[in-house]
C-alpha cells in the first residue's frame, strides 16, 4: 500500500476484492515522512521489507501487488522488496505490480544497475504488470520491454456514489447564483496546463457570466495569481490551494465545466474521472487513459495541448449548449460506473486468477 498518494484506491481495491471472497491484508511499505537523505531511505526500504516477511509468514498470501510506480526510485525499491522475499519468505508467491505512474523511458536507462540488474530483475520474478492505459501497454509491449502476457490495462477506482450537489456551494464561495462554475484541480505545474486555463478563461469571461475555481497547490502557484491579476481576473479566480481528496468532493459535484488541458504524462487523472462520475461537463486533451473511456462530444470536447485559443473556443461551445451539457452530464454520470468497486475489483479478480 502507498503512504502518501492513492491511498484510497489501494484500500478500496482492497475492499472490492475482500466483497468478492478473497481474503486479503494490507501493509504501508512507501517511504516515511521527513526522512530524506538516501541513507534514511534505503533503512526505511529493508525495515519495511523485513516487517513485509513477516506479515507474509503470518498471512501467507498467494499474490503480493504491489501499488508502485514505474520510474527508477520505485524500481530500486520493488527490486530490494522482492529479493528479500524470494530470499527469506519460502512459500511460494506471486508478485503483481500496479504502476499508477509510468516513465516508460526507464526500460532505455544507461546505468547499470537499472538496465543490468534491476529491470531483468522485475522482468523475471512479476507476474503480471498493471498499467492505466492502453497507450502505456502497446508502447511497452510493440518495444519489446515485458512480454505480453505479463501487461495488462487496468482502472483506478472512483467512489462514484459520493457526488452530491451542496446547495449553499456558490454563498460559500461567494460565487454569484447566475455564474456557471468551470473547475480545475491538479498540481500547479506548466504541464498540466493551468497557463492555458487561465489564458482561456480571459476570453470566456467576455462571453459568460462563470467563475474560475483552481483547486491545488504548486511551484506555479504564485505566477498563476499574479496572471490573473495582470489580466484583471481576480474577482473571478477562487484559489483554494492544496486540499485534501476527500474534500474536493464537493467541488466536483457543485461545479458545472472541468477545464483539464494537461499536457503532463497522466495515467489515470482521478481529477478527470472524478469529473466524469460526478457528471460534469468535461473538457481536456485526448491522452492516455482519457482516450480509452471518453468520446467526443458524448462525455467530453478535445482540445490541443498549449493552446489557449482552443480551449476557450470549445468551453464557449459548450456554455452556449444548454443540450450538450445536460447530454454529457447524463453520459458521464452513466460512464462513472465503469471505474466503481465492484466493476474494477472483478476485472481485477479475472486477472489475478489466471
Amino acid at each position: 500500500m502507498p503512504t502518501r498518494h492513492h491511498v484510497e484506491i489501494a484500500l478500496d481495491e482492497m475492499e472490492g476484492m475482500k466483497e468478492l471472497g478473497y481474503p486479503c491484508n494490507k501493509f504501508f511499505y512507501a517511504a516515511k515522512e521527513g526522512v530524506d537523505s538516501k541513507t534514511g531511505r534505503m533503512r526505511v526500504i529493508f525495515q519495511n521489507a523485513f516487517n513485509l516477511i513477516k506479515l507474509a509468514r503470518l498471512f501467507k498470501p498467494d499474490v503480493i501487488y504491489f501499488n508502485s510506480r514505474l520510474e527508477a526510485l520505485a524500481g530500486i525499491r520493488d527490486f530490494i522488496t522482492i529479493s528479500l522475499l524470494k530470499t527469506l519468505y519460502r512459500h511460494p508467491v506471486r508478485f503483481v505490480i500496479k504502476s499508477h505512474g509510468s516513465d516508460i523511458e526507464v526500460f532505455e536507462s544507461k546505468n547499470p544497475l537499472m538496465s543490468k540488474i534491476v529491470l531483468p530483475f522485475l522482468k523475471k520474478q512479476v507476474s503480471a504488470w498493471f498499467f492505466l492505459s492502453t497507450e502505456e501497454q502497446n508502447t511497452i509491449i510493440n518495444a519489446g520491454y515485458l512480454s505480453a502476457d505479463k501487461v495488462f490495462v487496468t482502472k483506478n477506482i472512483v467512489r462514484n456514489t459520493q457526488f452530491t450537489p451542496e446547495a449553499n456551494f456558490k454563498s460559500l464561495l461567494k460565487i454569484p447564483d447566475d455564474h456557471k462554475i468551470l473547475l480545475f484541480v491538479g498540481r500547479i505545474i506548466k504541464q498540466k496546463g493551468v497557463y492555458e486555463v487561465i489564458n482561456a478563461f480571459q476570453k470566456i469571461k467576455e462571453m459568460h457570466r462563470t467563475t474560475l475555481i483552481i483547486v491545488g497547490d504548486g511551484p506555479e502557484l504564485e505566477s498563476i495569481k499574479q496572471l490573473t491579476i495582470t489580466l484583471s481576473l481576480s474577482k473571478f479566480v477562487v484559489f483554494t490551494g492544496f486540499i485534501p481528496e476527500q474534500d474536493v468532493i464537493p467541488f466536483y459535484a457543485s461545479s458545472d465545466v472541468l477545464v483539464f488541458p494537461t499536457y503532463f504524462p497522466e495515467g489515470f487523472p482521478m481529477a478527470l474521472f472524478n469529473a466524469v462520475a460526478a457528471g460534469m461537463c468535461v473538457v481536456t486533451t485526448p491522452t492516455r487513459a482519457a482516450v480509452d473511456y471518453l468520446v467526443e462530444p458524448e462525455n467530453c470536447l478535445w482540445v490541443e495541448p498549449e493552446n489557449s485559443i482552443q480551449l476557450a473556443n470549445k468551453v464557449n461551445n459548450l456554455l452556449q449548449s444548454q443540450t450538450m451539457m445536460d447530454e454529457m452530464t447524463g453520459n458521464n454520470k452513466i460512464k462513472g460506473n465503469l471505474f466503481s468497486k465492484q466493476q474494477v475489483c472483478a476485472e481485477l479478480a479475472v486477472t489475478l486468477q489466471r
